[in-house]
């Protein structure tokens, strides 16, 4: 913000270049921590802790705003939108992430969630001068505040029936006192579920985000579909599975309702898109649905450890597959001028490494190997398969059937780019791939073919989320 302030004009670009030199930095910490790394180390009375499953998680969502700095620096150079301000907003933002990751109480980690969601909602509405920006940012914030309150409601509860804010003397009051069927914990716990619904966009509580990933900035987009919703899944992880873990039987029901309903809701929408903003916002939605089965799976059968290991497994591989759709859309929207996906015939033609990024990714995110998506979608089957459950059993066939509708739409777009006919034959108008861009892509493309062809890489993760389970 004071480089905002004092450079001129021109040099506006040096606010870019901090942010992103600031944003790299920010790792070296991380990797002294986990190279001096022996036990967790917890703070303010137990309220936070540095343990190897909260760096993980900070690396990830620090790569993953890194990511989206080199996204946006094209797109917010131009003269209709404030540099310093954006910047500035999408740090706090992984700054309130960052505070979720190592959260052990209910103040800390409710102020992590409010700092990672409120600065999106000036960022969804960033381009002032559009009115589905300004509709969508409107959407979000409404139900954002609505969110909020859910999740207040919720730890008031929590707070009036034990008298705790701190994780561990929580759920130790609750066993003690025999409270795990109690009608109170269980409201609290649906109203907890409610309000993190809101933030990582499942069926009931969605509807704000096809509005608003379409009206937002495609930067933005991408942020919002991967930072925000990692940073609500993680604070739900952390929240079932350190608070609510006695009650597991009750509210494991419902997210596996919600997961089945979210799967399906969110794919066959995306059948019926031709905006590919909205269709990735409805393929956001369903892949949230296989993210939270896990965890639905682990609350009735008690095995949080393999339940946490899927689920931030995909998390992780999600993230990165993601970002590398939405680089596809920006690329062939920019090129198109069209932001109807069925206008993008045989543009792979004019720029193939375009074309492959694109069939990658969105094959990736299909699960098709030996791309990352494939793996992500076998730990979550296992998890949900192994078991022996009847409900796993049935998740298990819901997600088996939806992965092969979104199939569909996601080789659509393959298809259109490479099958039909070249439109603007004698256009000389070539694609606009700028080094920040390609930075992105080869990264992006590098995680998700390691993840694909090397997944023991994600074998330790398995470890790391058993010991997080039991500090």
């Amino acid at each position: 913000m004071i480089l905002d302030l004092i450079l001129p004009r021109k040099s506006k670009y040096y606010v870019a270049a901090f942010a992103l030199l600031g944003t790299l930095f920010s790792l070296a910490p991380l990797v002294i921590q986990w190279a001096n790394y022996t036990t967790p180390t917890y703070a303010f009375e137990g309220s936070f802790v540095v343990d190897r499953f909260s760096i993980i998680l900070k690396g990830l969502f620090i790569l993953i705003t890194y990511l989206t700095f080199l996204l946006s620096i094209n797109f917010i150079e131009s003269d209709k939108y404030y540099q310093g301000e954006y910047y500035y907003l999408l740090l706090s933002s992984l700054l309130g992430a960052l505070v979720v990751s190592s959260s052990r109480d209910l103040l800390t980690i409710f102020i992590g969630i409010e700092l990672a969601s409120t600065p999106m909602f000036l960022l969804s509405g960033w381009k002032k001068g559009d009115r589905k920006s300004n509709e969508g940012a409107i959407k979000f914030f409404l139900l954002g505040v609505l969110s909020a309150s859910l999740i207040l409601y919720g730890f008031s509860l929590l707070y009036g029936l034990t008298g705790k804010i701190v994780f561990s003397e929580i759920s130790l009051f609750i066993i003690n006192g025999a409270l795990q069927s109690s009608p109170v914990l269980l409201l609290s716990a649906i109203l907890v579920i409610s309000g993190l619904g809101f933030k990582i966009s499942i069926v009931p509580f969605h509807s704000w985000a096809p509005d608003t990933y379409e009206g937002a900035p495609l930067p933005v987009t991408a942020y919002l579909s991967v930072s925000s919703k990692a940073t609500g899944f993680v604070a739900l992880i952390i929240l079932l599975t350190k608070v609510f873990s006695s009650a597991g039987e009750s509210w494991g029901v419902i997210l596996a309702i919600i997961s089945g309903l979210t799967m399906t809701v969110g794919n066959l929408v995306a059948l019926q898109q031709s905006h590919p903003v909205r269709l990735l916002a409805y393929s956001s939605i369903s892949q949230a649905g296989f993210i939270l089965a896990p965890l639905a799976v682990a609350g009735i059968t008690g095995n949080f450890q393999d339940g946490i290991f899927a689920s931030v497994t995909y998390l992780i591989i999600y993230a990165f597959m993601n970002l590398g759709a939405f680089l596809s859309v920006q690329l062939f929207s920019n090129h198109a001028g069209s932001s109807n996906f069925y206008e993008w015939g045989g543009l792979a033609q004019k720029s193939p490494i375009t074309g492959v990024l694109t069939t990658i990714f969105f094959f990736s995110l299909a699960g098709i190997p030996p791309l990352g998506g494939w793996f992500a979608k076998f730990v979550v089957f296992r998890s949900m398969l192994s078991t022996g459950e009847p409900i796993g059993l049935t998740l298990g066939i819901i997600g088996a059937i939806n992965a092969v509708i979104a199939l569909v739409y996601y080789a659509r777009i393959s298809k259109i780019i490479w099958m039909d006919e070249l439109k603007d034959v004698n256009s000389e108008n070539s694609f606009q791939f700028e080094s920040p861009l390609k930075v992105v892509g080869v990264f992006t493309v590098l995680i998700t073919f390691i993840s694909g062809v090397f997944p023991g890489i994600f074998s330790y993760l398995g470890e790391v989320s058993s010991i997080f389970f039991g500090n």
